[in-house]
């Protein structure tokens, strides 16, 4: 009996010693503090026009692969809006970037984003240049409580009479994770 209540004593000791927190109880582990870091990377993709609207807005489907900082090899796939901000001026056509999407770390955890910026298209040749902000915000594994943003700038080029297209960005910025 003296050594079932030593026993007691010893794992009550030692559950109250590992918890800071009072209102949770004991805790045998405590969560990490976050901590934030520079992200810097490029991506490639594939751009694949799905609607023209007859305002001019287009819809496009967007597959990256990532060099990222703190991700490795990373995937996304997005559903692009690219919605005209003003008229044609010199063959130059002004719009407005927005997307959602999530990358997908080599281990396979996964980091939410939002993108928003602005574009040029060059209507003689399909070309675009276009820069903006990504922002993150949760995720899954170590991203699951994630934040940050990161300026984003890049070039693209478009063939009207495949739908298809590419592009190439760069990315840098900080998460905090």
């Amino acid at each position: 009996m003296r050594r079932i209540l030593t026993s007691v004593a010893t794992v009550v000791a030692v559950a109250g010693c590992l918890s800071t927190d009072q209102a949770t109880g004991p805790s045998l582990s405590q969560s990490a503090k976050a901590v934030p870091r520079p992200l810097k990377g490029q991506c490639d993709t594939d751009v694949t026009i799905l609607s023209i609207g007859a305002d001019g807005r287009l819809e496009l489907s967007i597959d990256y692969t990532c060099r990222l900082s703190h991700l490795g090899l990373t995937h996304n796939t997005v559903i692009q809006s690219v919605a005209p901000s003003g008229p044609p001026l010199n063959g130059l056509l002004p719009g407005i970037v927005n997307n959602t999407g999530a990358y997908v770390a080599a281990n396979g955890d996964r980091i939410n984003s939002s993108f928003t910026g602005t574009g040029i298209t060059n209507l003689a040749d399909f070309s675009a240049t276009f820069e903006g902000t990504e922002h993150f915000l949760g995720g899954t594994g170590r991203f699951a409580d994630a934040s940050g943003s990161a300026h984003i700038e890049g070039t693209a080029v478009l063939d009207p009479a495949t739908g298809k297209g590419t592009a190439h960005f760069t990315m840098e910025g900080v998460i905090t994770y």
